[in-house]
């Protein structure tokens, strides 16, 4: 095996709180570096480099006249590893790094609280994330995953250990997908095959093909066949997602054609699923018009009623029976970021507990899709999420979020047509329906492409993550 040419740097974000003094603008605090002279000294270390970026340090007028906290400063460690280290080796260096550097951070005191957020990349292989609360143990983990994952025939490894955007870490392993791009789909069964062996989750994804598997760790078999299938004549674009147990191929066949009748029946005939596991497949053609059926020709015999799980990897909420229905009044409603794969796209609508006390819902949320002159987009249809789905009871607590995953087919946008720029939502029965913009936070500046003729699958809301 090459040795791998990889260099691995470490930045690591400190967020400053001013309590009492305004340090200098661009001095680093000495505990900090301190450690950064302590880090040069571990073995496989090449370089390391400290800055800091500095930032407001006086309290700003807020909404309603309140001050709010000074704005924070950053500092920066960047630490460059030898490139021909083992993965064991690069992982105990990342990891004693990540050590010094939160001790460092927790030591100051000189008047500033310090929370250390710590992000290591390695241009251009790996990249880790991790926070205050991640344990150098994880870090360690996760950059020899990251190398071990690179030997194996990876391009790039993109790993997140926490940070769900209200403060709190995870340092489950499996909690950090590992986004694994590869040069090309032959090299994916080799790539599962290693993060089976380290027990990782992964994603998968080169030109033209994707494995989705959220955190779980990859089934090869599965990745086995997408590679096949994406091998097909015609094939365009490849996608495996896990949770669904789904494969959807894009070909550049016409409708007819016997490249479509050949792929249908290799499909159908291929020694996969079983009827404990079925999987279902979607065919585009070169018109975008779709066809279904079933992996290896299993049909499920009936889909049983069944919720959706929570999403994220926190702990179900509890159940309260006396808990009362959520009214529209209790629910503050926002869209979630659209995220795109083999001509899917995905995305979600969000309600949050704003009453004060716990409150319950059970239903799918009402949606209609207007366009930037306030009509309802013609022809949508609107599609249970998937098969079987069935609203569950949610108490959600004060300050909870529940969501309602959407999923439709990408549209061409090409001739400027009237895109989706606002949904209104009816969060609960019989409530007046909550107007919400689409074209900010993480959606396109120019809307959604759910235009006339759109079908969109909408889930009952579930707990959130």
């Amino acid at each position: 095996m090459p040795p791998l040419h990889r260099v691995l740097t470490l930045a690591a974000v400190s967020v400053l709180v001013l309590t009492g003094c305004t340090p200098p603008a661009d001095v680093p605090p000495g505990e900090v570096t301190s450690a950064a002279d302590a880090v040069r000294e571990l073995p496989g270390v090449d370089h390391v480099a400290v800055t800091r970026t500095p930032s407001g340090a006086e309290p700003v007028q807020g909404n309603f006249g309140q001050l709010t906290e000074p704005t924070p400063s950053t500092v920066s460690v960047e630490v460059t590893l030898a490139g021909t280290l083992e993965p064991r080796a690069a992982g105990e260096a990342a990891g004693e790094a990540h050590r010094l550097l939160v001790a460092a951070a927790g030591s100051v005191d000189d008047g500033e609280n310090i929370t250390m957020a710590s992000s290591f990349v390695g241009g251009p292989g790996l990249g880790v994330s991790a926070g205050p609360d991640t344990t150098s143990e994880v870090v360690a983990d996760a950059v020899e995953d990251g190398f071990g994952l690179l030997a194996a025939g990876a391009t790039t490894v993109d790993l997140g250990l926490g940070g769900g955007g209200d403060g709190s870490w995870d340092d489950d392993p499996l909690a950090a997908t590992a986004h694994v791009s590869a040069a090309t789909r032959d090299d994916f069964l080799e790539i599962a095959r290693a993060a089976e062996d380290l027990d990782r989750g992964v994603e998968l994804q080169a030109p033209g093909v994707l494995y989705r598997a959220a955190t779980r760790v990859p089934d090869v078999d599965a990745v086995r066949l997408l590679v096949a299938a994406a091998a097909r004549p015609g094939v365009v674009d490849a996608t495996y997602l896990s949770q669904e147990q789904r494969l959807t191929l894009r070909s550049d066949a016409e409708a007819g054609s016997q490249n479509l009748t050949d792929l249908h029946g290799w499909l159908e005939t291929q020694d996969f699923a079983t009827a404990d596991h079925p999987v279902a497949y979607t065919v585009m053609d070169a018109a975008y018009a779709e066809t279904t059926g079933w992996v290896s020709g299993v049909e499920p015999a009936g889909y049983a009623p069944h919720t959706l799980e929570p999403f994220g990897d926190a702990e179900p909420w509890p159940e309260d029976p006396t808990a009362p229905d959520c009214t529209a009044r209790d629910l503050a409603v926002t869209f979630g970021a659209v995220d795109s794969a083999a001509g899917t796209r995905g995305a979600s609508v969000r309600a949050s507990n704003v009453s004060g006390v716990p409150c319950a819902v059970e239903n799918v949320p009402e949606l209609v899709f207007l366009n930037d002159a306030g009509e309802a987009q013609p022809d949508v249809a609107t599609e249970p999420y998937e098969p079987g789905v069935v609203p569950g009871r949610v108490v959600v607590p004060d300050g909870g979020t529940v969501l309602a995953p959407l999923l439709w087919r990408a549209m061409s946008t090409a001739n400027d047509p009237d895109t989706t720029t606002t949904i209104e939502v009816t969060t609960v029965p019989r409530a007046d329906p909550v107007p919400i913009d689409v074209t900010t936070d993480g959606t396109p500046a120019t809307g959604l492409d759910v235009l006339d003729g759109a079908e969109v699958r909408i889930g009952p809301w579930t707990q959130g993550d």
